[in-house]
Formats: C-alpha cells, structure tokens, sequence
C-alpha cells in the first residue's frame, strides 16, 4: 500500500525502487531518448542544490517560465524538495500579465525556457527587490545585470555539485522534512474573466488527488503517459506529471502541440490528459482527410461508421436476440475494425486504453465518434482550487454527459441556486495575499465552486454551465450558453462559438470558422478564393451555417433558440488572449472585443440603455 505523504515522498521512493526503469521520455537530436528514474533523482539533486546554493530556501518562491520539457519538472522538483514553493506562469502571457505574476508571487528566482521568455522579464522596467537571479533552460545567458543574475542551466547544476559536496546531510534533511501542510505551490487561476489569483496548494491537496485517483482509475506498470498540456495548469501538472511520479509511470514528453499526432506513433502512449478541443481537432481532422480519401475507401469508412454506432444503440437489445444475430453483427463488427477503426486507432499510436478531457465539457459527437472507433474518452471535473479533479468517469463505469461521480474524500452537495459545492482534502487554503477574495469563495466550510450543476440519483454529476455566465434575457428566462456553444463542436465548419444575449429580446451568436473545413467545402462545391478568409463571406458559407444553427435550433426551447449570427474571417487564439491556455473563450474579454458586431445584430431600439447611453 502507498505511503507517501507528499509528492517528494513519493518521488525520491520511486528513484530508490525503481532507479533502473525509465522515468520520463524526450526528444534529443529528433529522437526519443529515456531518462532512467536514478539518473532523474541525480538531476533533481543537482538542480535542488544548485537553487540552495544561490538562496533558495524553506518558504522561497520559485517560477517556471516554460512550456513543458523535462527541465520544468526537474525545476519544479528540485524546488518542492527544498521546501519552496513553485509559482508555474504560462508561456504565452505576455509582458505586462508576466510582470504583474511575478511581483504579486514575491518569488526570488524564475527558471525561463529560452531567450523569448528570457526577454520578458527583462523587458520589465522595474523588477521587484525580492527578485535575485534567472535560470535560462536553454541557450546562452547574456551578461548579468546589476540588480539580476542571469544564469544557465549548466550554470545552476555546476553550483550544484559544489555545494552538495558541503551540504549533503543537510539537503537529504530538507527533503525527508516536506510534510503535507506545507505550501507547495502557488497556481494562479488563467480564468476567463478578471485578474487572476494565486491558488495555494499545499502538498497534502497534491497527495489527496494522487490517492483519490489511484482509487478510482487502474494504472499498469507498462503505462505511458503523453504529456503535451501546459504544466503551468493544474490539471496536466497533477493529472499528468505527479501522477506518474505517485504511481512510477513513463511520462513522454511532447515536443509541441502541433507535432502530437507524431509523438503518439513515435511513443505508443497508453494514457493521455486532453481537453475537448483536442478531441475535437482530431475528429475534425480525421473528417477532413476521410473527404479526400477516393470513393471505394469513403464508403468503407461510411460503413464502419454507420455499423459501429448501430451495434453501440442495439448493445441492450442483441443481449436478447438469437445467438446467430449477435454472431453475425460482431463478425461484421470485428471486420469494420480490422478494416478502418484499427488503422484510426494507429494513428494514435495503437496502445491508448485511457483517454481523459476535462476544462470544459465534450461535445457528444466526438465522444460517440472515439467511442465508435474502439477509444473510449472518460470525462472529468475539477478547478485549480480543487487541485484539479472533483470527479471522473472511469472506463468501466462511464455516463457520458455527465463528469462522473465525486472522488474518494471528496463530499458535494448542490446550493439553493444550483451551485455545486466542494469540500475534502483536495480543496486549497486560500488565495495568496488576498483575503477578501479567499472569504468569498467559502460559505459555511464548502468551496463555492461557480459552477451550476446537478447530481443524479446514482451520484453522476452534470455541469450545466458557469455560474457567472448564466444569460438572463429580457424575458427573464435563463439560457445556458455552453450548453448552446457545445452542440456546434465537432462540427466540419464550425472552429469556436460564443452565445450572447443577456438582457436581449433573443439570443444570438458569433462563429469562427475551422480552415480545413473551409477548404474542404469550397473544393466540394468548386468555389474560387484567393485566401481562406474570403470563404467567410461567401453566401453558401452562410447558408450552410444557418442550416447548422437551424438544425441545432430543433432541440432547443424557443427563448434558447439562436435568432442571428455573426462570422468572424479569423479564429480566436491564446496569443491573442481571446483564448485561455486551455483553450476556452475568454467570453468576457471577446464579447467585449466584438461587442459592436454583436449589438449590430439586433434593431438599434432593442438594446439596453446603460448609464444613459445606448450601446453601440
């Protein structure tokens, strides 16, 4: 039975007992090569005295300015086993949200990936006293500052191996001393509203998931685990990396999400964390190349299809037909996945037995269609202040729609208003240095977790939608518009939606469009462009997504209904903060953007008077 109290308990154990077994994978000179868990444990020694010996200590912050590689891990290890504390920023911020991270954090150091996270910090004009020194992960340091070292990964290793000669007996001390109350990182929210707030996570929180996790899911020792979500979030930094160290799984590092497709045929990963995005990509994606596929092999794949979601609609009702009927639908069925879904399955490296999404909900479409072709995705619920999971689905016991039931330690319960509400080990302290925010976010003992949501007889739970997002229209009915924007993923045309409507006679919505699925409409139906983003105003665009909003329209009660719509000629991105790293819309920050395209939507007397002027 696992006895760990924290994560650094749990990692230096898996360094003693399994030191000969591969820890993580990455790529070096374009290929994948494997760090054994003693060589990983000597890493995190040197990096962990390496940090001492420049003033790192019991209570220090630490950033990591990175996208995932196994320098940020062995930053973030080194860090936790010194008793400091890990403040993770998102590689994609920008200067001033950057600056504004790492003086509210108080951290003293921050570890950076290469030159372009470098020249963020100093593009600061002011850099906060507590700040003494930058560890550079790759490539050469320019000369120190007056008021900031700057040094490089070799740099901080080499410190290492000087000062562990003179402190070894005192760095094990600091290690074995790690209890689960202390502070192990301070996680601040990306959110898509608002300035963001440091999440204190303790490492009893961590070690409280690890367990609740390992009771509801099955982990082999010949798992692998492909990492390719930020580490900054808390749900691929807990659900991915301490994970695989509570329980001695390989973790494979991916080289950037543009090549995962690849990394999964060059690891064969058996688990992998997602959001429905990157579901939703693939599907398109497999749509897209299908369409361009000749005749003979389309209608295969149509077939597949079409008898795969048949046998999961009839699965109850072949349980009572003759024994013949059942032979003959799983002959066909065993033929359609030699046929196609094998080779789909190929494409994601063949050994996947567990696929995870969570961030937000998945639309059905994409779940039914993984489902369709043998890869079953288990959905799953949790916020950074709940050290990421609340509950999951498991493979065995998996309701889709709903994020499954609460995990072991953790209690839930629904407001007055619908609100669900969280208690247990998982759940954090505080917000750092803002108390306000941190008495507002409890009542009674229970995190409020802004979410509304419902819990069935059997303990599933149903996220319906942000708390904060609910639209009340003029009418005074409630719309909740992810459940409207989450009919149009997946869809071939449709890259993101954004419903608005609150306080309005009737609801309307703003649409990007997917590019592949531009391209592959214009080439069916021979329409010239000189550049994709002519497409979006082409009349048979917008007939063919009116068609879509009328037919998503069909399921809805008439005050949910989408009345108009707007297209935008480029997609929303993380670069261009419309997005969060996790790939949700900011929906406050876009309405806000487009606010003009979306009141144009509606006569000029119907909208709202605010502070005496009409809105424009």
């Amino acid at each position: 039975m696992e006895t760990s109290k924290t994560i650094v308990d749990a990692f230096w154990k898996q360094v003693r007992e399994k030191a000969d077994k591969p820890a993580i994978l990455h790529k070096v000179k374009g290929e994948y090569n494997s760090v054994i868990w003693r060589e990983h444990g000597l890493i995190v020694d040197l990096a962990m005295a390496g940090l001492a010996k420049n003033g790192i200590e019991q209570g220090s912050h630490v950033a990591i300015l990175s996208q995932p590689n196994p320098r940020w891990t062995w930053s973030d290890l080194a860090a936790l086993s010194l008793k400091a504390v890990t403040v993770p920023i998102y590689p994609t911020l920008a200067v001033p949200e950057v600056e504004y991270l790492i003086k509210h954090s108080d951290c003293r150091c921050i570890m950076v990936e290469d030159e372009a996270q470098l020249h963020k910090v100093l593009q600061i004009s002011t850099l906060p006293e507590k700040l003494k020194f930058v560890v550079l992960m790759k490539g050469e340091a320019p000369p120190s500052r007056p008021d900031l070292r700057i040094m490089t990964w070799d740099d901080l290793l080499k410190d290492g191996e000087i000062y562990q000669l003179a402190h070894k007996e005192f760095l094990e001390t600091l290690k074995n001393s790690v209890g689960p109350e202390d502070l192990a990182s301070i996680v601040y929210t990306s959110g898509t509203t608002g300035v963001p707030k440091g999440v204190m996570i303790s490492h009893g929180n961590i070690i409280s998931v690890c367990r609740a996790i390992g009771d509801r899911l099955e982990f082999k020792e010949q798992d692998l685990v492909l990492s390719f979500l930020p580490l900054s979030h808390v749900y691929e930094r807990v659900g991915g990396q301490f994970l695989c160290i509570y329980f001695g799984i390989t973790m494979a590092y991916a080289e950037a999400i543009e090549t995962v497709p690849r990394n999964m045929v060059e690891t064969h990963p058996t688990i992998i964390n997602g959001v429905p995005r990157f579901y939703e990509k693939a599907y398109q994606r497999i749509q897209f190349e299908s369409k361009k596929l000749p005749k003979p092999q389309q209608i295969l794949i149509r077939w597949a299809l079409s008898l795969g979601r048949k046998y999961q609609e009839d699965e109850k009702v072949l349980t009572t037909k003759p024994s013949l009927v059942k032979q003959l639908h799983q002959a066909e069925l065993r033929a359609a996945d030699r046929l196609v879904f094998s080779k789909i399955r190929r494409r994601f490296g063949g050994r996947l037995r567990m696929l995870v999404s969570g961030a937000a909900p998945l639309p059905k479409e994409v779940q039914d269609f993984f489902e369709t072709i043998g890869l079953t995705i288990v959905e799953g619920y949790g916020l950074t202040e709940t050290c990421a999971p609340v509950a999951c689905n498991t493979p065995a016991q998996n309701r889709p729609g709903t994020v499954g039931k609460p995990l072991m330690g953790v209690e839930v319960k629904i407001a007055a208003d619908g609100e669900l509400l969280v208690k247990g080990g998982s759940v954090f302290s505080g917000y750092y240095k803002n108390q306000e925010a941190t008495a507002e976010a409890f009542e009674d003992g229970w995190f409020k977790t802004g979410d509304i949501a419902e819990i069935d007889p059997d303990g599933f739970i149903k996220i319906k939608d942000r708390k904060k997002d609910i639209i009340i229209t003029a009418g005074g009915k409630h719309v909740a518009p992810q459940f409207i924007e989450n009919l149009f993923k997946g869809d071939p045309l449709i890259s993101h939606c954004l419903v608005y409507g609150d306080r309005r006679k009737f609801i309307t919505c703003l649409f990007t469009l997917h590019k592949d699925g531009l391209k592959a409409f214009a080439e069916k139906n021979k329409l010239n462009f000189k550049e994709i983003e002519e497409l979006t105003e082409h009349p048979l665009v917008r007939q063919e997504i009116e068609r879509t909003v009328n037919q998503k329209n069909e399921g809805l009660a008439n005050f949910e209904r989408i009345k108009r719509f707007a297209l935008l000629d480029r997609d929303f991105t993380i670069e261009d903060n419309e997005l969060t790293p996790t790939f949700k819309v900011k929906r406050k920050l876009v309405t806000e953007k487009y606010r003009q395209v979306l009141d144009a939507l509606y006569p000029e007397e119907d909208l709202e008077v605010e502070n005496g002027l009409q809105k424009r």
